[in-house]
This record gives structure tokens, sequence and C-alpha cells, in this order.
């Protein structure tokens, strides 16, 4: 982004950041989240007796990608406030605090529950709309240090039918999520590397069928505000423990 730019940016931000408050703090390090959902059950197939009758379903999902658009006035900053601890075995869960700042000029609505099966409709054959959002944690390279591609995450959901799971995030107004973070990727040694925060906001459709599911999800792309690293030692689980790539 030109200097220019970046520099008209902060300035429109700036009655706004000095405003700015925390509005909102979600705890999910003790919280065991509920994300399943639910589908009609499979009809049986004829079987002879004594056979045993087993239902047929498919599952599947589509993933459609739009493109940034810079001119976006929707900017998020996802600051990693807190890791601990800084010396990560990737077979066990750390801890990280989670800073969502609008550092944008307009509001921007994002989910806020931890629990996606509690916006499902009773009826479980009806279809749903949702929203996600993931707190990622991504890992760098260190400056001429070996590469390094780790990733963890946690999620949000919200739905327009549940107004407390959806919030509207002001310039200037920040929430704060602590969740347990475990690496989806990490380096085959021990190594120095940079964490820093990252997030996946998306529009789902979920559409249950009997036996199975169909979810249709479309990326959102409000603009990102680069933040601080977080230094990190990263070594890799032993033997077994080690997690597929």
């Amino acid at each position: 982004m030109p200097f220019l730019r970046v520099f008209l940016l902060l300035l429109l931000a700036l009655p706004c950041l000095l405003n700015a408050q925390e509005i909102k703090y979600i705890d999910l390090t003790a919280v065991r989240q509920r994300t399943e959902l639910r589908h009609p059950p499979a009809p049986q197939s004829d079987c002879k007796e004594g056979t045993g009758c087993m239902g047929s379903g498919y599952g599947g999902s589509i993933l459609r990608d739009g493109a940034p658009n810079q001119r976006d006035p929707r900017v998020l900053g996802i600051y990693l406030m807190r890791v601990t601890p800084t010396d990560i075995n990737a077979a066990e869960p750390f801890q990280v605090e989670f800073k969502i700042l609008n550092t944008g000029t307009a509001p921007i609505e994002l989910p806020v529950s931890p629990h996606l099966s509690d916006l499902q409709p009773s009826d479980e054959s009806v279809a749903f709309n949702y929203s996600s959002l993931a707190l990622v944690v991504r890992g760098e390279a260190e400056p001429q240090g070996p590469p390094v591609d780790s990733i963890g995450f946690v999620e949000l959901f919200g739905s327009p039918d549940h107004s407390e799971s959806m919030m509207v995030l002001r310039p200037g107004e920040w929430i704060r999520v602590s969740g347990n973070v475990k690496l989806l990727k990490c380096p085959p040694t021990p190594v120095s590397a940079r964490l820093r925060g990252d997030f996946w906001l998306r529009r789902n459709t979920f559409v249950p069928h009997p036996g199975g599911q169909f979810i249709e999800t479309n990326n959102l792309y409000p603009n990102d505000t680069p933040t601080p690293f977080v230094a990190v030692r990263l070594s890799p689980p032993a033997g077994s423990d080690l997690p597929k790539q």
C-alpha cells in the first residue's frame, strides 16, 4: 500500500483510535465447544431379514473464494497479546490471548459465540446460514532462519437468527479472546520462529439431507492490519505423536 494511502487511513482512523475501548472478553480456555451439526437419519435400505440394514448418506463442502478489495474500509488487526508458554511442544496445546481490533473506518459485524450447535434450528432438516471467525496463529521463520510453516486456530460462530451470537465492532473498538491452540503443522526439528495473528472470516450455508450434509462456504475479505510478531521456540512431538501433514 503506498505511503500516502497508509497516512490517510491512519489520519481518518485517529479520532476513533483515541476513543478506543474493549467491549467484550471471551474465554474459551475452559469451554468445551459444541460444534456438531445434526442432519436427518438416512433412510433404511431394503434388505433381507437377518442380514442387517444400513442407511446410506453423503456429505461434502465447497469453498467459494472471492478477491480482497484494498478499498474496503473494514479492516481488522489480530494481535497476539499473550502466548503461554513460548517454548511450544507441538504435541500440546498452548494458550493464546487475541485482541481483535477494528482498525478501519467502518463498523464490522463479527460472530462471537463459541457454540455452533446452538445456532442450528430445532428442525434438523432445515438449512441455515451462519458466520465463522477463525482466529489464527501463524508460524513464520526468523530472518535468515530455516523455513517454518506452522498454523493453529480457534473459532467463533454467529447467526442472524441469534442476535446474541453476533457483535458490531465499531472503529477503534476491540474484543479479547483467550483460547487453547494446537498447531496443525510443525517443523520436523526444533527451531526458533515468529508467531503472528491472522484470521479467516466466512459466511456459511449448512444444508442437511437424509444421511448427510453439505456446507457451502464463502470467504469474506475485510482488510487486515499487520501486527507485531511473538518470538517462540517450536519443538516437534516425538515419534508417533507427530501430526500428519
